[in-house]
């Protein structure tokens, strides 16, 4: 008779019970990660810097996007989202109506009122706005970010059951978009570029077409200008420690800090400014402490007299 194999059940117990731990202790980690709560108050000032970045920017910065309503049509070459949505050429009067519907929409974020819809209204007509300005062979790569924190905007609720864990959601989801911004840069350079492109004259040309004071000061230090390259792909590599909550703090503000430096630096340069992008590096912050009503909240209660 073979002897009834009472040993391995206890064996195989133990590891379905490993596996389940792990599959648990897994999920856990998951949800921690992109559902760690915080005040909602955040996610409202950060909706309003938002808002305004992108007003200030159609308004002001955005000058020869609007002037593609002159061109001619011949001129127009969609790009994929605006040939999938069969997105017309803009005329003066289409441009002026979504550029005013933009700064609308943006002034609503403002106001706090109907938050989601507010952030459709801007996510749709400034989605639009930028079809149109990329559709004439200049794509800026800023506002990738910026779009998708106008996205996670209009679907986070401001209020109701998890409205804290679906707040730390939508930051979450702009934390790694803008991060990853980074390391993806380091990549293409390299694949278009290769190895050599950290010892290339790239910082020495890009000075050359469009410097500024202090960029045309530093042509005269070219091994400086290589060195800078190689410092820029590190740090690019490098700005992935933002991605782990739990990295020591003091490496998480170094890292913030040296991308504010980055950007800086290439608008001191070159005067190239990359403020879409950059502005939501604000995601990071406690920036419930500018909220009147989450102020109003922490002050205790006046004890009750006797």
């Amino acid at each position: 008779m073979n002897p009834a194999p009472t040993a391995s059940i206890p064996a195989d117990a133990d590891r379905a019970a490993a596996r389940s731990g792990l599959g648990e202790r897994w999920r856990a980690g998951w949800d921690r990660y992109w559902f760690d709560p915080v005040p909602v108050e955040r996610v409202d000032v950060f909706a309003r810097i938002i808002a305004a970045v992108v007003a200030f920017t159609v308004v002001s910065k955005d000058g020869w996007a609007a002037m593609h309503a002159d061109d001619p049509v011949e001129f127009y070459r969609p790009v994929l989202l605006a040939r999938v949505l069969h997105l017309a050429a803009p005329t003066p009067t289409t441009m002026l109506a979504v550029r005013v519907l933009v700064v609308v929409g943006a002034v609503w974020m403002l106001t706090r009122r109907a938050p989601r819809v507010a952030a459709a209204v801007t996510l749709v007509s400034y989605g639009v706005w930028l079809l149109w300005a990329f559709s004439y062979a200049k794509v800026d790569h800023d506002r990738l970010t910026i779009m998708v924190a106008l996205l996670v905007l209009a679907l986070t609720p401001r209020t109701g059951i998890s409205v804290e864990r679906l707040s730390g959601w939508a930051l979450r989801v702009v934390q790694v978009v803008f991060v990853l911004a980074y390391p993806f840069s380091a990549w293409g350079k390299l694949r278009f570029g290769g190895w050599e492109w950290m010892g290339s004259a790239v910082f020495t040309a890009s000075i050359i077409r469009r410097g500024t004071v202090i960029g045309d000061r530093l042509l005269a230090f070219p091994d400086l200008l290589v060195l800078s390259q190689w410092a820029f792909i590190v740090f690019e590599v490098m700005t992935i420690v933002l991605l782990f909550p739990r990295a020591p703090r003091r490496l998480r503000i170094a890292a913030l800090v040296g991308v504010l430096l980055l950007h800086a630096m290439t608008y001191l340069m070159i005067g190239i400014s990359f403020l879409p992008h950059t502005i939501c590096i604000t995601a990071f912050l406690p920036l419930e402490h500018l909220s009147r009503r989450w102020r109003a909240a922490r002050v205790p209660a006046p004890e009750p007299a006797d």
